[in-house]
């Protein structure tokens, strides 16, 4: 297979090309002539970094909207049919991947058919389908960057993690030279929990909210943070790893599925994966509703310490958890009275139905190439 980097180089962007970038997208399709009242620079550096955005396929013109005397200013909008984003994220029982555009519509989410524990199947099984997209979705579109979602902490380099045990044989491996020198483009990595939070702020609900949390249940637990509209990441890469707050005697107790599928199966439930929770989910199932009382002490020490820390505006339920065990968790953390030291954030579920984090991950290379600052 040949490189992609070597067919053709994504066009450079500048610190003001992704400024505008990043205002159109939320707000356009926008007049050409208002992008300038909301970016700070002159209309003439708007007019010519627009024309350049627009020669390099990430801006396009729609017919401008007739307001009143003069000549009306032309429309502008993400052009969603030049450049794409790869996505792929790693759970313990699956390996998910995306395509996304430039308005972070996803062109294909597909599970891909080998073992997650397996690094030289999932990058052959990854070459495959990259060659069969080039013959669809692919076709006149130039692949960005590759963004990796990586279940685990990080062990020192941005790109090397300590995964769960089921994910074992990708421990340490250093994925972007991996994943660079197969594919020849950019290369991002991220943990699940952050990649979420970077999947909501894009397509959910975080959009305004500057500073918020997402509370990713997996197998594990763990949080994404956001702040001044980029993730945190922390002086080691793991900020967010709120799991760790527990002592090892209490780590059974915290609000990880892995734990609740323990409960089920041993309750009788044949439930043998967390992507089948959607399927026996109900909240009155004494042995799920039980859990979720067992976890609340838990999960509130962790809010509690989010709160403390970050001082998040929101707090977002979301990760491989099904809505309706979601809500039960936000139940459970409303149903105590908390102790107030300010204001405190506003609960909610994610409304990213299921794990985002290919998604997000899809979003990596589309945030620090194309819109990040």
């Amino acid at each position: 297979m040949r490189k992609l980097g070597e067919i053709e180089k994504t066009a450079a962007l500048n610190a003001s090309e992704r400024k505008l970038l990043s205002i159109v997208r939320q707000l356009g399709p926008i007049a050409r002539s208002d992008v300038t009242a909301h970016s700070g620079l002159s209309q003439q550096s708007v007019h010519r970094l627009i024309d350049n955005l627009q020669t390099k396929g990430f801006l396009r013109f729609r017919p401008a909207t007739i307001k009143g005397r003069g000549k009306p200013s032309p429309m502008v909008e993400i052009d969603q049919d030049t450049f794409v984003s790869l996505g792929l994220s790693f759970t313990t029982e699956k390996v998910m991947a995306c395509l996304l555009d430039l308005k972070g519509s996803p062109l294909v989410e597909v599970e891909l058919d080998v073992l997650p524990n397996d690094p030289s199947a999932v990058l052959d099984m990854l070459a495959d389908r990259i060659e069969h997209w080039q013959e669809d979705e692919l076709v006149n579109r130039q692949l960005i960057g590759i963004g990796i979602a990586m279940q685990g902490y990080r062990t020192g380099a941005a790109d090397k993690f300590e995964p769960p045990t089921l994910l074992s044989n990708w421990q340490n491996l250093e994925l972007v030279p991996l994943f660079q020198d197969r594919f020849g483009l950019p290369v991002f990595t991220e943990n699940n929990a952050t990649s979420c939070a970077t999947a909501e702020y894009y397509l959910g609900g975080a959009g305004e909210h500057s500073c918020f949390a997402y509370l990713s249940f997996n197998h594990g637990y763990g949080a994404g943070l956001y702040w001044q509209n980029s993730p945190i990441q922390g002086g080691h890469g793991n900020a967010g790893e709120i799991g760790s707050i527990y002592r090892p005697e209490d780590s059974i107790h915290r609000p990880a599925l892995g734990e609740l599928l323990k409960r089920m199966q041993a309750d009788g439930h044949e439930i043998t994966h967390i992507s089948e929770l959607p399927t026996f989910f109900s909240e009155e199932l004494p042995v799920i509703s039980d859990w979720v009382h067992e976890v609340g002490p838990y999960l509130r020490q962790s809010i509690a310490a989010l709160k403390g820390v970050l001082d998040p505006t929101a707090i977002f339920f979301g990760g491989e958890a099904p809505h309706g065990l979601r809500q039960a968790l936000i139940k459970e953390m409303n149903a105590v009275e908390r102790i107030v030291h300010g204001p405190d954030p506003v609960f909610l579920v994610s409304q990213i139905e299921g794990d985002a984090a290919h998604l997000g991950a899809a979003f990596l290379p589309l945030h620090q190439l194309v819109f990040g600052s």
